[in-house]
């Protein structure tokens, strides 16, 4: 395992939450009760979809389960409710530290970078940035050695299920150049994506069409 410093900032959003259920799942996320917490998070959900910062909690406390896939989900879920570019680089940001705790260094690398053009000025993102490319590199290394290897179609990660998801629901939006050029960076990022290919090729070929 390489040994790395990397900030964690899971920040949790309390002002705004004057009462109700989004108010006990912040007290049950402190408390550690992190199950509660996203139980209460998706009650609250319930009732204030578009509600960009009970969707960070909810990526918080799905995080801290482990629950990668379902927290990538809710972080991208509170970027596009969000207005800021800070809170969008703080959704970038989250992403990124996820991926790095699980040693997901290219895709890591990709969203550290992104949280970087939205907001610059983030020292945090920057270090950050800094090691996830120098893993990026040594794992890139060490996949080309193997790359001969093995063949076969690959398991595809909890990142690229995710970031399929992602462009499904482009696709349903009809947004296929959209959809397609996710999958596309996600497959620069993560060469597990590379299980979606048909998935892929079929947008693309959609896209082509609307084109």
């Amino acid at each position: 395992m390489k040994l790395v410093f990397i900030y964690i900032t899971f920040l949790l959003f309390t002002a705004v939450f004057a009462d109700g259920d989004a108010r006990k799942g912040n007290e049950a996320y402190e408390k550690g009760e992190y199950a509660v917490a996203d139980s209460l998070y998706r009650i609250a959900l319930e009732t204030d979809p578009e509600n960009a910062k009970l969707h960070f909690n909810l990526g918080n406390a799905l995080a801290k389960q482990g629950k990668i896939e379902e927290a990538i989900e809710s972080y991208l879920q509170f970027e596009s409710l969000s207005e800021t570019k800070e809170d969008k680089s703080l959704a970038q940001y989250n992403i990124g530290t996820l991926l790095a705790e699980t040693e997901k260094w290219k895709p890591a690398k990709l969203h550290f970078r992104n949280a970087l053009k939205m907001n610059p000025g983030d020292f945090e993102a920057k270090h950050n940035f800094e090691l996830a490319a120098r893993n990026a590199q040594d794992e890139e290394n060490e996949q080309q050695q193997q790359q001969d290897q093995n063949q076969e179609q690959p398991e595809p990660s909890e990142y690229a299920k995710a970031m399929k998801k992602q462009a499904e629901k482009l696709v349903s939006e009809r947004q296929y150049k959209q959809a397609y050029d996710l999958m596309q960076r996600a497959l620069q990022a993560d060469e597990t994506v590379r299980a979606f290919n048909d998935f892929i090729q079929r947008i693309g070929t959609v896209d082509q069409i609307d084109s």
